[in-house]
C-alpha cells in the first residue's frame, strides 16, 4: 500500500507542517509500508564489511556481559527494542540471555507495522518459542509509561535498546530522549548506540547516502507526493557546524503539492531536507544524556573511536 495511504490524520498534519514549517520530510514516514523492506536491504548491507551496524554488533558482543551484569535478571527481562528495524541489532544480547538461561520477552516497538513483523520474524526464527509483545507507536509523540509499566506485571526488569545510531536521525533529540526517560523507573536501563564524529572518515561516509537503495528509501515520500525526479536534484553533504550528514532535494522548478486536501507550491531553488544523520563525540553524547536527566552506568567505544555504546538510567534526585 502507498505510504501516504497509511498515514493517520495526525501524521498527515505533521507531514504538511514539517514541509511548510521547516522544509523537511520526516524520515520516519519512509519506514512505513514497502519502506520497511527498503530499510531491511540497507541494514543488511551495513552489516557487511565495516559499516556502522557491523561496528555496533562487534562492540556489543564484546561488552554484552558488562551490560547485563548491571541488570537484575532473576525474574526475567523485557527487551524493549525501540525503532526495532529488522531486529538483528539486538541479537548479541538475546544470544547471551539464551546462553545464561535467562527468560526474556521481546518487545519490538516501531512506527511501522512492517518493521515490527520483520523484527518479530527475525527473533522467532533465531529463538523459537520466544514470547513477543509487539507495540506499534510513534515514540516521538510522547512517553509510553503505560506500556513499560504493564510489561512489569511478571516482575521482570525493563531493558530498553535504541541501537543502529538512529538517535541522530531525529530533529529533536531532547524530546526523543525525554520520552524514553519518562517511560522508565530508576531501576530500568537504556542502551544507546551512536556513531562518533571522525572527520578523517567523512569523505568515505557521505557516499553511503547516495547509493541506489538509500535514495529509493529517502525519495519515496516525494514520489508519492507526485514530485518527479526530474523536478529536483539530490545531494548528500557534511554539515560541519552541526556535525551531521544532510540529504536534501533542491527544486529546479516550482512544484505543486497536494496532501490531504491541502494545496501548496514548492518554489524553484527551495531546499527540502529528507534525512539527517548526526554524528557525536563522547563529550556531546554524554552531555546530551546528562542534560536530559540520565546518569551513565557504563560507556564503551570501538577501538577506532568510531562508535559508542552506553548504558544509562534516569537520574533520581533527592530533595
Amino acid at each position: 500500500m502507498p505510504i501516504l495511504k497509511l498515514l493517520s490524520k495526525r501524521q498527515e498534519a505533521e507531514l504538511v507542517t514539517a514541509i511548510q514549517g521547516r522544509a523537511e520530510i520526516p524520515l520516519k514516514f519512509a519506514y512505513l509500508g514497502e519502506g520497511a523492506y527498503n530499510w531491511d536491504r540497507i541494514a543488511r548491507q551495513r552489516s557487511e564489511g565495516k559499516g556502522i551496524n557491523s561496528a555496533e554488533t562487534a562492540l556489543l558482543k564484546k561488552k554484552v556481559g558488562d551490560f547485563l551484569a548491571a541488570v537484575d535478571t532473576q525474574k526475567g527481562i523485557n527487551i524493549i527494542d525501540i525503532g526495532c528495524g529488522n531486529g538483528r541489532p539486538v541479537l548479541p544480547i538475546l544470544e547471551r540471555l539464551k546462553e545464561k538461561n535467562i527468560h526474556f520477552t521481546y518487545v519490538p516497538l516501531d512506527i511501522s507495522n512492517e518493521m515490527i513483523e520483520l523484527a518479530s520474524g527475525t527473533i522467532k526464527k533465531r529463538f523459537p518459542g520466544t514470547k513477543c509483545k509487539p507495540v506499534q507507536m510513534d515514540f516521538e509523540l510522547g512517553q509510553f509509561s503505560d506500556i513499560t509499566y504493564d510489561l512489569k506485571d511478571s516482575g521482570g526488569t525493563n531493558l530498553m535498546l535504541f541501537l543502529g545510531s538512529t538517535l541522530g536521525n531525529h530533529s529533536d533529540l531532547n524530546r526523543v530522549l525525554t520520552n524514553f526517560r519518562d517511560s522508565m523507573t530508576s531501576r530500568d536501563f537504556l542502551i544507546i548506540g551512536v556513531e562518533l564524529t571522525n572527520l578523517a572518515k567523512v569523505s568515505s561516509i557521505v557516499p553511503h547516502y547516495t547509493n541506489t537503495v538509500v535514495k529509493k528509501l529517502l525519495l519515496e515520500i516525494p514520489r508519492e507526493l507526485g514530485i518527479s525526479g526530474s523536478a529536483y536534484t539530490y545531494e548528500a553533504l557534511w554539515n560541519e557546524k552541526y556535525s551531521q550528514i544532510e540529504c536534501r532535494i533542491i527544486f529546479k522548478k516550482p512544484v505543486k503539492v497536494k496532501i490531504a486536501g491541502e494545496h501548496f507550491t514548492l518554489e524553484k531553488n527551495e531546499n527540502m531536507l529528507v534525512a539527517r544523520s548526526i554524528k557525536f563525540t563522547e563529550y556531546t553524547a554524554t552531555k546530551l544524556f546528562s542534560d536530559v536527566g540520565f546518569r551513565t552506568e557504563l560507556l564503551t567505544t570501538a577501538e577506532d573511536r568510531g562508535y559508542l555504546l552506553t548504558m544509562i538510567q534516569p537520574t533520581r534526585y533527592s530533595a
